[in-house]
């Protein structure tokens, strides 16, 4: 699947989304998150390792580098915040199996944040950024969460325009529509030379596990994939038309 092409299904009950297109960097930066992260399911060498509980970690600073160093060859893994090196330390065993097991879950979970390290995240991540799962605590800031995600998108997807931030009111009406599964195309968007106006689709989609699925799906026009609206960019001011 394109690395343009943004899928989003949000369960609000599990405080969970289902992603496609989305970056541990670009979860960390729209979260404003500063905390270090245990690393999970991968061998990755060389990462900083707790003595006690032998869990690989990064610090906040070492997030970019991790990124482009560690995961261009890595498909899988979790990422789980915490407060500080001294908390891996005094994890009692218990703490550390419940640890282990939410690293390896994934779905099922009645939820994932834990006392003993007081995380605000559980990022399952598979293929890098085709396929993640991502567990937010602090729900209630959830629409700025969105906006600066597609303005990551916006930025890394559509060259040579600089765009001011979407609205809020139009990131709510874009999450009004994440329980039914969101799809964002920025790889066809179309551009008006002579006004400079930029045009970007959406869709719902349903729930889909298998982003491979929902690639095939989407190339396929199926009609379980229905165009919703589009957002439109003109002098530095975002509309959205629904259809």
């Amino acid at each position: 699947m394109s690395k343009q092409l943004f899928y989003m299904k949000q369960d609000q009950d599990l405080q969970r989304f289902t992603l496609h297109g989305v970056t541990l960097s670009d979860v960390a930066e729209a979260l404003s998150l500063a905390r270090p992260m245990i690393i999970c399911r991968t061998d990755v060498k060389g990462m900083r390792q707790s003595t006690r509980t032998r869990f690989r970690y990064i610090e906040a600073h070492e997030l970019a580098t991790f990124s482009t160093r560690y995961l261009n060859n890595q498909t899988t893994f979790t990422a789980i915040d915490f407060t500080d090196y001294h908390v891996l330390e005094s994890l009692s065993d218990h703490e550390i199996a419940e640890i282990l097991f939410l690293s390896h879950m994934e779905r099922g979970l009645k939820t994932p944040f834990l006392h003993s390290i007081q995380n605000e995240i559980a990022f399952f991540n598979e293929a890098n950024d085709r396929h993640s799962s991502l567990y937010i605590k602090e729900w209630a800031s959830i629409n700025r969460f969105m906006q600066s995600i597609l303005q990551s998108k916006l930025d890394r997807d559509i060259r040579n325009i600089s765009f001011v931030p979407i609205p809020l009111p139009v990131i709510d009406e874009l999450l009004a529509l994440a329980p039914q599964g969101l799809i964002i195309d920025f790889d066809h968007t179309k551009r008006s030379l002579f006004n400079r106006q930029v045009t970007i689709s959406f869709y719902v989609a349903g729930r889909y596990e298998d982003m491979s699925v929902l690639e095939e799906d989407f190339d396929a026009k199926k009609e379980s994939i229905a165009l919703k609206g589009q957002l439109t960019y003109r002098r530095r001011t975002w509309e959205v038309e629904r259809f």
